[in-house]
């Protein structure tokens, strides 16, 4: 696995990249993702990104259903100004959610109106150059956590970690400027948080209430929610559980030699 990261969480890339990729590069160098779409080597791609990533969103850290992905390109693939062809950059391709553009979608983590309001990750970054303003899927370090999170009614906002980002030398700004790039904070987002943040409360309560031995048990409750499951996946907003768990999380993700 090679480096990596991502706008909240860090993650890790495939390194080498897909075999068929860079095949499909060295031979149609000035190829689109259009005409790269139709090849079988697509498919490949996607399924890699999403093993590296655990099936979560490279922006928002939702635990993406098979309609509401796709390969969302950090740097405009658009942009044919140079030498690099952006399009078919393996550093550059990120399995990302679809960013509640589809009115299509039933479930409200996926989709609500109004849309416009709502969109969120690749879809509110649209066509723009955001390097060096914004954390790229590459920029994270693994410790510390970077952002906290701010809990309004029915909402869980996601915001710059001030301490930690001094400890790790990372300007507050660009943790800033992630969180409105990126729309992470949009009502769609932050009811979904708050939604599994209940749910991760409810659990430690009964645990507290009925479990005689509730420091052993809540150490367990710490590491399958820390944990990839049999699936490969990592829990829909790993960074907010982790801050939920504090130094237990941090002391976990420690001995495990957490990466990404």
């Amino acid at each position: 696995m090679g480096k990596g990261g991502r706008s909240v969480k860090r993650c890790l890339k495939s390194d080498p990249e897909p075999l068929c990729l860079a095949t499909y590069r060295n031979a149609w160098p000035q190829g689109t993702w259009n005409e790269f779409r139709d090849t079988q080597c697509y498919q490949t791609v996607r399924s890699t990104s999403r093993t590296d990533q655990g099936g979560l969103c490279a922006y928002c850290e939702r635990l993406l259903p098979e309609n509401d992905r796709q390969i969302a390109h950090f740097h405009p693939k658009s942009d044919t100004n140079g030498s690099v062809n952006w399009a078919l950059l393996w550093p550059n391709l990120w399995f990302a959610c679809c960013g509640g553009d589809q009115a299509t979608m039933v479930h409200p983590d996926s989709y609500l109106p109004p849309t416009v309001e709502n969109r969120s990750c690749d879809v509110a970054k649209e066509d723009n150059v955001v390097d060096g303003h914004v954390f790229s899927p590459a920029e994270l370090p693994a410790f510390p956590r970077l952002f906290r999170y701010e809990q309004r009614t029915d909402c869980m906002d996601i915001a710059p970690d001030d301490v930690n980002c001094a400890a790790a030398g990372v300007a507050v700004n660009l943790a800033e400027s992630t969180v409105t790039t990126f729309n992470l904070n949009c009502r769609r987002l932050s009811e979904a948080r708050m939604r599994v943040h209940k749910a991760i409360e409810s659990q430690i309560k009964r645990l507290r209430e009925n479990s005689p031995q509730a420091a052993t048990h809540y150490q367990t409750l710490v590491q399958r929610h820390l944990s990839k499951g049999v699936d490969g996946n990592w829990k829909p907003f790993f960074t907010m559980i982790r801050w939920r768990f504090g130094t237990t999380a941090e002391a976990y993700l420690q001995s495990i030699n957490y990466q990404g």
